[in-house]
């Protein structure tokens, strides 16, 4: 049987007045509040990328930090 459910997951939502960032990994789930949806984002992000490290590609004469 194959298990279709991640493993690691990040997720945002509107939680009592506040932003709730939640993060699965390895099947554990923590939370995080924000006042703001841009704090929220901001985290989340971050933790996506911690979650899921992926190498920055490197071509020749393109910038990649944004």
């Amino acid at each position: 049987m194959v298990d279709d459910k991640p493993k690691n997951s990040v997720s945002i939502e509107q939680l009592d007045g506040h932003w709730a960032v939640q993060i699965l990994e390895d099947g554990a789930i923590t939370q995080q509040l924000f006042e703001t949806l841009e704090f929220a984002r901001n985290f989340a992000a971050g933790q996506w990328q911690r979650l899921n490290p992926r190498p920055i590609p490197q071509c020749a004469g393109n910038d990649v930090s944004g």
